[in-house]
């Protein structure tokens, strides 16, 4: 079975009484998701679940259940709403979260190359201020990269970002056991991997993700990833060995400061790194003198696909009945 087929029994049918399942939006490792609509309200939502093969896998069972766990816990705008969860007829669970018209930062570097300090500076600061929130609580995201990132139009014109997917999340409270079978594996995305996490120390903090950054925003101003290689290990083993390269180099339009606060952020040592997502925040200070009209100026150049469904809409009175 293609993977685009799996689950393919459930769109068209109403789960636990409550969605109407849609089409699949998409497919990760060990994830799918779907569009519904939630026939209380009518809204377009996204269901997430795990892929059948994983459905019965008790880590990755945790993991949706811990997304769902930093959703309730983490009270931030830029944390995307779990609205529900609930678990399959395979006893795997699922989770029901607010449908977010949006465009990801790695999409937008598609169109628009890269960016400008100011640029970078004013969707770095608002993810860093997730970010701060999600650390207080004793998270770690370990896959900050452009494609977790949305942008999207404030009610007032600001910028208005979200911070995606906390399947991987570390958690201060996680059991010991779940550490130990966590050593040795690598959690994130290769490439955007901080030296620690691609040694598989589970026992990561704050600064593995000001690593990501760090990476997210190499990548925003060069348009070029700081490491790369012919396979997954040997991208792994650069970021372990080498020192990344400075961003002015691949970029004459980076200025000094800017190429310096990204070093920092990618220094292997954690210990070399800004200390907190909030001293990022203060970091980024300079750049940030016109904030609202850079931001302004961002968000009118986003694209955001209209809000269009594959869900056969729902008569009130068919809404009723159910």
């Amino acid at each position: 079975m293609s993977a685009s087929a799996e689950r393919s029994e459930l769109r068209g049918q109403i789960l636990d009484g409550r969605y109407r399942i849609g089409n699949t939006i998409g497919i990760g490792g060990t994830g799918i998701v779907f569009e519904a609509e939630r026939l209380a309200t009518l809204e377009r939502v996204v269901i997430k679940m795990l892929r059948p093969a994983h459905s019965g896998n008790p880590d990755l069972m945790s993991r949706v259940r811990r997304e769902i766990e930093v959703a309730r816990r983490v009270f931030h705008p830029g944390i995307v709403p779990v609205i529900d969860h609930g678990t399959l007829y395979d006893e795997s669970p699922y989770l029901v979260m607010k449908h977010m018209r949006s465009e990801s930062l790695s999409s937008y570097l598609r169109r628009s190359g890269p960016l400008n300090g100011r640029e970078i500076s004013v969707i770095m600061a608002r993810l860093a201020s997730i970010l701060h929130s999600v650390h207080r609580h004793g998270y770690v995201h370990r896959d900050i990269k452009p494609e977790h990132i949305l942008l999207n139009r404030g009610g007032y014109g600001e910028l208005d970002v979200h911070l995606l997917d906390f399947g991987v999340c570390a958690a201060e409270s996680a059991p010991a056991d779940e550490r130990a079978r966590e050593r040795g594996r690598v959690y994130g995305t290769p490439s955007y991997s901080s030296p620690e996490q691609a040694t598989g120390n589970p026992y990561v903090d704050a600064r593995a993700d000001l690593f990501g950054v760090g990476i997210t925003m190499f990548e925003a101003l060069t348009g070029k990833l700081p490491f790369t290689g012919a396979d997954v290990t040997a991208v792994l083993r650069r970021i372990i060995r080498e020192d990344a390269p400075r961003a002015k180099v691949l970029s004459p339009y980076v200025d000094d400061g800017m190429d310096c606060l990204v070093a920092k952020l990618l220094s292997r040592t954690p210990a070399s790194r800004y200390p907190s997502a909030r001293a990022l925040m203060r970091a980024l200070d300079p750049w940030l003198a016109d904030r609202i009209r850079t931001e302004r100026a961002l968000v009118a150049t986003l694209q955001v696909a209209a809000d269009t469904s594959s869900i056969r809409p729902t008569a009130r009175h068919e809404m009723v009945a159910a």
